[in-house]
């Protein structure tokens, strides 16, 4: 794993996290149904986004070094 990597997913693991943290406590408080239902979906739409853009910096920053190489 590529130094470059790191940040991206450790910023990736706070972020869902927190949306953990979140859903978690929707169950928790009394809210009517509906609201922790599209709540937790608003949530897991994010928690998949993240995961997507995590994929595809690592991605991008796989050709970055693929052109460094190149260079020489």
């Amino acid at each position: 794993m590529n130094r470059e990597m790191v940040m991206p997913i450790v910023f990736g693991v706070i972020i869902i996290a927190l949306a953990a943290g979140y859903a978690l406590l929707l169950i928790l408080v009394p809210l009517p149904m509906i609201i922790k239902v599209l709540a937790a979906l608003m949530l897991v739409i994010t928690a998949a986004l993240m995961i997507y853009v995590l994929i595809e910096r690592n991605r991008e920053i796989n050709e970055e070094s693929k052109d460094d190489l190149s260079k020489y």
